[in-house]
């Protein structure tokens, strides 16, 4: 179950701009885009929000506050490298959310990837929450297993690249109607993490 963000009314304009930012972009979007798809009046959105940036800035805040409490404990993985297979333990780098919460969160990311160029916010969300938070986790872990004889010596700073993109991708993909059981099996992280086996 998602967790709840704030007021009801509050919830509600949260999700309708990252629904909106992410199917047309943060410029396109008005804060009258915002109140019609909640079915207010725009000074109820302002109410709320003093502006349509801190609604980005709220939606960045819950982003990375449920990737904080979601993410796996790094201690605990690399205990799990020293008997688990590497798939099984990479596998568990991922965050792990329900449903409901994954397709809010592929929003917010799709919308923020949207502004880059355009929003030094957006770019800095990113940064933080895809890049360092997956390069905190998987530079560490690769660097064990390499050291145990688990995997191949690798470029770790390309791979956790590579990851990355899969992981963008991937949100994209659940935005879109391309994904399907077929397509997604083979692009998945089995497929990616095979690179390192011996």
């Amino acid at each position: 179950m998602m967790e709840k963000i704030g007021t009801p009314m509050r919830e509600k304009i949260l999700r309708a701009s990252a629904r909106l930012f992410s199917e047309k972009g943060y410029k396109e979007i008005t804060t009258r885009d915002i109140a019609s798809a909640v079915g207010v009046k725009s000074a109820s959105i302002y109410y709320h929000f003093p502006s349509k940036n801190e609604i980005t800035l709220a939606l960045y805040k819950y982003y990375a506050d449920q990737r904080i409490m979601a993410s796996p404990d790094l201690g605990e993985l690399l205990k799990l490298a020293e008997t688990a297979p590497p798939n099984e333990v990479l596998m568990k780098t991922e965050p792990c959310y329900d449903q409901e919460t994954r397709e809010f969160l592929d929003q917010i990311l799709v919308a923020a990837v949207r502004s880059v160029g355009v929003d030094p916010e957006a770019e800095r969300f990113i940064k933080q929450n895809i890049f360092d938070a997956t390069a905190a986790v998987l530079k560490p872990l690769c660097e064990r297993m390499v050291a145990l004889g688990k995997i191949k010596p690798i470029d770790i700073d390309s791979f956790v690249c590579v990851l990355i993109r899969y992981r963008f991708g991937d949100a994209f993909l659940r935005n879109s109607s391309l994904e399907s059981p077929e397509y997604q099996n083979k692009i998945g992280l089995p497929y990616i993490f095979s690179i390192l086996r011996y």
